[in-house]
């Protein structure tokens, strides 16, 4: 017998929870908390930027949500990916941003994925 998640309730409880959060909010804010800079960002050449900034605040898209459990010997751990697309006005995307939040809706982690070579992209090298 053959299992799927096709119509399992979880994916309405999720489309509930995600209306509930707002995810444009959730980015905003940290965008707007980290002052659209990055520091100590490492590119995909292994080259370290002291600091990444954007020439305007980029506009967060969206692009995939995911819950996770994590398992250990004390209690269960609930987490929530938000993968966003960045883009600056009025279609150039320069990167991408995942936020991880715990159940309390804290953002716990943060992944940034930059275009470092975007016209809109402020990329400064670390000094060897």
């Amino acid at each position: 017998m053959t299992t799927t998640l096709k119509a399992h309730p979880i994916w309405q409880t999720l489309t509930e929870a995600l209306t509930q959060i707002d995810p444009h909010q959730v980015a905003h804010q940290h965008l707007q908390d980290c002052e659209a800079e990055i520091h100590g960002y490492w590119d995909e050449a292994d080259q370290l930027y002291e600091t990444i900034r954007f020439k305007q605040l980029p506009i967060p898209q969206l692009i995939s949500s995911s819950l996770g459990i994590t398992s250990n010997l004390t209690a269960d751990q609930h987490w929530l990916q938000l993968k966003y697309a960045l883009t600056i006005p009025p279609a150039s995307t320069v990167g991408e941003l995942v936020l991880i939040l715990d159940d309390t809706l804290e953002i716990i982690d943060e992944n940034w994925l930059i275009d470092v070579q975007s016209p809109y992209v402020i990329a400064i090298a670390q000094n060897d």
